[in-house]
């Protein structure tokens, strides 16, 4: 026979300051994200709700999952004792208790809600009483435990255990949002917080060229998407390749990421109003990045200007901060997997840019090539998505693992460089002197440069591709081949 377990899951604060008109709402909500979490777990259940917990009796421990959703306030395991007198609280106290005041010091936290001949200190005295004599004594302001009970209508609740929930809103009680989502800590942050505050958010990705870093963003929106219940988000990716290119051969390398910046603000907001969001959300944080300081933001906004509301839910967070609230979600050993790809600056970089000088530089783009990255979009379900398939489907096909034979590998780094160490078989750049009848495949350090090159050489009638990774890559998969044969 299956034991069953008891939870009292108490909604987040908020909720029962709402109107009488809109509270219903809240609970609506977040009775659908519950009963999902709980269908995902296989459980059996029943559950009820009132005045502000929700009451569930279950065949397994389904704590972790109802802490991730979002307007959780806390969980508690509990036992379920309908009682007949204060006497009787008392003596079934003692029973689930003494072996956990053992020798220590106790204190004993009563919570009693509906009408009741007695008062949470009533309770808390006899209760004390019984369980005294197996203790070392009574400590208010610092037990070494605490007895926990709570008492609502004729039941009393022996609380067990607390977890501490999301919080928040449920999901889907503040409209819907597009968020700019790299998969690293910022955007993987700025989803979550996105998503506390009710919003029904979807992730807009960005391939900048790394078919690994892309890959293992849309590892983390998996993952994500878990705490968007009963919420299932979208992915849309955008081959954002030709921008890079082109802002690469046109724009000088100390105004690239903030050129970089605006552009893609402004692909995220037509995004966002093709297809009817409210907000376009971004994991900006102030003076994090030469292209996210205040006098840079500025300038971002000045061109952009938003037609609909653009949110920086981590404007005043240290990477600190953001790092360990990412640690605190389990989110961590994903997100560091990804690799930071869209850096197209050498040398130093302007911190305060002028209009003038951006809006001249964002002149040499084309209209054309911007208004195609928009057009090309993909839109997928996280569930389902699979890198590969979305990869080849946005026209991210120039990447290769390997060198075919007949092919030539092409080094596009510096000479010093070369000459230090490269790949085997390859040549430097500076001895292609001539448009080769063979596909080339160029490497740089990580594959992002030689990725855009690649697509320069294609404009000129060369079947060129990148060597995914680039060196670092090689040379990752070299040692990881060696280890496997040793």
């Amino acid at each position: 026979m299956v034991k069953m377990k008891y939870y009292l899951i108490k909604e987040s604060p908020e909720i029962p300051l709402k109107s009488w008109r809109t509270r219903p709402k809240f609970e609506k909500a977040l009775l659908r994200a519950i009963e999902q979490a709980l269908k995902n777990s296989e459980a059996k259940y029943t559950l009820k709700y009132s005045q502000g917990v929700f009451f569930l009796e279950v065949d397994r421990d389904v704590s972790r999952p109802l802490t991730r959703v979002f307007g959780v306030h806390d969980v508690c395991e509990v036992v379920p004792y309908r009682f007949n007198s204060i006497e009787d609280i008392a003596s079934r106290a003692e029973d689930f208790f003494k072996d956990t005041v053992a020798n220590k010091k106790f204190a004993v936290r009563v919570k009693r809600y509906g009408n009741h001949s007695f008062t949470s200190m009533d309770v808390a005295r006899a209760v004390g009483s019984k369980l005294l004599k197996y203790s070392s004594g009574v400590d208010l302001k610092s037990p070494d435990v605490e007895v926990k009970i709570e008492i609502r209508e004729e039941f009393a609740y022996y609380v067990l255990s607390c977890w501490k929930g999301m919080g928040g809103l449920p999901v889907g009680t503040e409209g819907r949002a597009l968020v700019m989502f790299s998969g690293g800590f910022d955007s993987s942050l700025a989803y979550v917080l996105s998503s506390k505050r009710g919003i029904q958010a979807d992730f807009l990705h960005y391939y900048m060229g790394s078919a690994e870093a892309t890959a293992s963003a849309i590892e983390v929106a998996k993952k994500l998407a878990e705490l968007s219940l009963p919420y299932e988000p979208s992915l849309t990716v955008v081959n954002f390749v030709p921008i890079l290119s082109e802002i690469r051969e046109k724009v000088s390398s100390r105004l690239r990421q903030v050129v970089l910046r605006v552009v893609m603000h402004e692909v995220g907001q037509a995004l966002a109003e093709r297809y009817g969001y409210d907000a376009l959300i971004t994991g900006e944080s102030i003076g994090q990045t030469s292209s996210q300081t205040l006098k840079n933001i500025k300038v971002v906004d000045y061109f952009v200007r938003p037609r609909v509301a653009l949110l920086r839910p981590l404007s005043g967070a240290d990477k600190e901060e953001i790092v360990n609230r990412v640690r605190e979600l389990g989110l961590y050993d994903y997100v560091v997997k990804v690799e930071e790809v869209c850096r197209l600056s050498e040398g130093p970089v302007e911190t305060k840019a002028r209009i003038e000088d951006v809006e001249a530089a964002l002149a040499l783009l084309s209209k054309d090539t911007i208004e195609g990255v928009v057009q090309n979009a993909k839109t997928y379900r996280v569930v389902d998505a699979v890198p590969s398939t979305i990869l080849r489907e946005i026209g991210a096909d120039i990447e290769v693992d390997e060198v075919p034979e007949g092919w030539i590998l092409v080094d596009i780094r510096s000479k010093e460089r070369f000459d230090y160490e490269h790949i085997p078989g390859a040549i430097h750049v500076s001895e292609l002197r001539e448009v080769p009848d063979s596909p080339v495949v160029l490497y740089c350090d990580y594959g992002s440069a030689s990725l855009l090159s690649a697509i320069e050489m294609r404009k000129a009638g060369v079947k060129a591709y990148s060597l995914r990774g680039g060196f670092i890559g090689y040379r990752k998969r070299s040692r990881k081949i060696e280890c496997e044969k040793a």
